[in-house]
């Protein structure tokens, strides 16, 4: 009789959560621009591992998402928006929670358009081992940061020595950053028609299978140089983004890659490519400033990407 009346009300409170009128629970980092990237953070303790736990997730921009450092799909980015639509995804993250303490971490990258403080919104609820439901929503008690010198407008720009990999772990400590906002209500705001840039519709999306995701790795076809620069091609057209190794590059050296400006960290080994820009090219064209040599490149590939 206890597990029927607590099955009752489980399904009860989901309902209730899903009837709510969606976009009630958005957040944004404070005064956002329209290029500026925005990392989400906040941690989660749980006394067990739950039987089944989800997460519905939408956001105005482009976003990864991961669950203790690791990518929760095989996904390389989604897409916030798409068609006109605003997409609210349902996936299943049961697999990746443990006992004790839990990072749930988001990279938003706006898409060109203003957020009207609607960056992210984001549920996280399921079941515990004693089949009691739980619930929390990103709100503002989480944490966020805006990237320094990353910023996705109408090219990608990614600076590597000011932004660590860290900041989605257990062991790091967000000093510094601040806590997000509400959706903000401006005459601007009031003025659009469906309160979120005119999208056609909100989108319920349960994710089943990889979306952006490494379809091949491409070698280029041949190198050369010319008046515009540095010129790999790889022989036919992909969509994607292509993927530098270097070694030996100097801190601070600015490699412009196409539309992509990488700014290096200095480290042994790093990979310079595009995060959330995706495009359709055969010849990427290099070009630097300063002491970067050919040589510093190491490897070279084309991501394709399955669109």
């Amino acid at each position: 009789m206890r597990y029927i009346t607590t099955l009752i009300i489980s399904i009860l409170w989901v309902l209730s959560s899903h009837a709510q009128e969606f976009g009630t629970h958005w957040i944004s980092y404070p005064l956002p621009n329209d290029s500026s990237e925005v990392w989400f953070r906040q941690s989660y303790i749980m006394n067990e591992c739950p039987t089944q736990a989800f997460m519905n997730i939408a956001s105005t921009g482009n976003y990864k998402l991961y669950i203790n450092e690791r990518n929760v799909t095989g996904s390389l980015k989604f897409d916030g928006i798409k068609d006109s639509i605003l997409l609210n995804r349902t996936i299943d993250v049961t697999r990746f929670l443990k006992n004790g303490e839990n990072v749930i971490a988001v990279w938003y990258a706006p898409q060109g358009k203003p957020s009207y403080g609607k960056q992210l919104s984001l549920e996280f609820y399921g079941w515990q081992q004693d089949s009691i439901p739980f619930y929390q929503k990103a709100d503002g008690k989480w944490f966020c940061r805006q990237l320094k010198e990353c910023s996705n407008g109408e090219g990608e720009r990614f600076h590597a020595h000011t932004n660590t990999q860290a900041w989605k772990s257990e062991e790091y400590h967000p000093y510094g950053w601040i806590h997000p906002t509400g959706c903000v209500i401006t005459d601007e705001y009031r003025q659009d028609s469906a309160c979120v840039m005119n999208y056609k519709a909100f989108g319920d999306k349960k994710v089943i299978k990889d979306e952006n995701k490494l379809y091949k790795v491409l070698k280029p076809a041949c190198t050369y140089r010319d008046s515009t620069g540095y010129n790999i091609d790889f022989g036919r057209p992909f969509y994607g983004t292509i993927r530098l190794t270097l070694r030996g590059a100097g801190k601070g050296t600015r490699l412009k890659i196409n539309d992509f400006l990488y700014i290096c960290n200095g480290e042994l080994d790093e990979q310079a490519f595009c995060r959330f820009k995706f495009s359709k090219q055969k010849i990427y064209t290099l070009t630097w400033k300063g002491r970067f040599k050919e040589n510093d490149i190491v490897d070279i590939e084309g991501l394709e990407i399955s669109e």
